[in-house]
């Protein structure tokens, strides 16, 4: 008997690490330089760094302004799930530093897996996980049928083809580093 019920157990196993990135929304071309060398600090080296992209724009909830200029950083250094909340005080962090530079610096922390694309928010939302320390995870993309499927809930910017387009290299990036 025990035996029947330890083959039909389940364990418990930690996911894959996943690649770290950012969205950084800002004015100010000197600040986005700034960022990402604190950034760098932080989290080691970015692995690939985004053209301009579409310009971010504030959720339902979100306050402040928003920069003109939008890019995404991905970094070298992978990321366990449970660190989302650490990575996103982190950038909070670095964001109080230069908000009086650029007062739309925003940077929003994500990770992709092999299934999805996660960001990382402080704000509750119907759709959105909590981890803790006030940080809720929120997913943007799902992979299935060989491509990303946007999650409408999900904040506008992850709608664009541009968008898409990137995480979808990046995503093919894990494969070729295998």
């Amino acid at each position: 008997m025990n035996r029947i019920e330890l083959q039909n157990s389940e364990s418990l196993t930690r996911a894959k690490s996943s690649i770290f990135f950012t969205v950084i929304s800002f004015n100010e071309d000197k600040i986005y330089f700034e960022v990402k060398k604190d950034l760098e600090k932080y989290f080691l080296e970015s692995s690939y760094e985004s053209t301009q992209m579409p310009k971010w724009i504030l959720q339902k909830g979100e306050k402040g302004d928003v920069g003109n200029n939008t890019k995404i950083l991905s970094f070298r250094r992978k990321i366990n799930r449970e660190e989302l909340p650490y990575v996103k005080k982190k950038c909070l962090k670095i964001c109080e530093k230069f908000i009086k530079k650029d007062n739309s610096l925003k940077i929003i922390p994500g990770y992709l897996s092999e299934q999805n694309t996660i960001i990382a928010s402080s704000f509750d939302d119907l759709h959105r996980v909590y981890i803790f320390h006030g940080v809720y995870a929120e997913i943007v993309y799902v992979y299935e049928a060989g491509k990303f499927v946007y999650q409408t809930h999900s904040p506008q910017f992850f709608s664009t083809k541009e968008s898409i387009y990137f995480f979808k290299n990046l995503r093919e990036s894990i494969h070729d580093n295998k």
